[in-house]
């Protein structure tokens, strides 16, 4: 299983510069899918249609796909965001945001993958990536 923080999941489901290289990390290996990414996946989405970077159509569809995604288990949702994940995330910012400049959700994202058994950690995020090194997350380089 693969954690994939936000940004790469947009790009996994819309075209976006580095969508194609997302694509070919991901195949074949299911994808972590919590409510935190539900919320900045649809977050991402619906200002697209705002800047007139997307149709209504699009962004639907893109949550479609998703939906359909969990459906046949390509994502597999995970519901580990809860008090004690806080807690870490809010340690792994004591820790490390003064150096890594990680802000709040990045860091969250970490403390959601590291509760977990994962192969592999996937992030655009110069930030978020210096924090996953730095908690022991394994980390795929892009």
């Amino acid at each position: 299983m693969i954690y994939l923080d936000t940004g790469c999941l947009v790009k996994l489901y819309y075209p976006e510069e580095e969508s194609e290289y997302i694509a070919a990390k991901t195949a074949g290996f299911p994808i972590v899918f919590t409510s935190l990414h539900h919320l900045e996946l649809t977050s991402a989405m619906r200002p697209k249609v705002f800047r007139q970077e997307a149709t209504e159509d699009q962004v639907r569809a893109v949550l479609q796909f998703v939906g359909d995604d969990l459906a046949c288990g390509k994502l597999i949702a995970i519901e580990n965001l809860n008090s004690a994940t806080i807690q870490v995330a809010i340690g792994f910012a004591n820790q490390h945001s003064a150096t890594t400049g990680c802000r709040s959700l990045d860091t969250l994202h970490c403390a959601l993958a590291q509760s977990l058994t994962i192969t592999a950690f996937l992030t655009t995020d110069a930030r978020q990536l210096a924090m996953a090194k730095l908690i022991g997350l394994p980390v795929q380089n892009l």
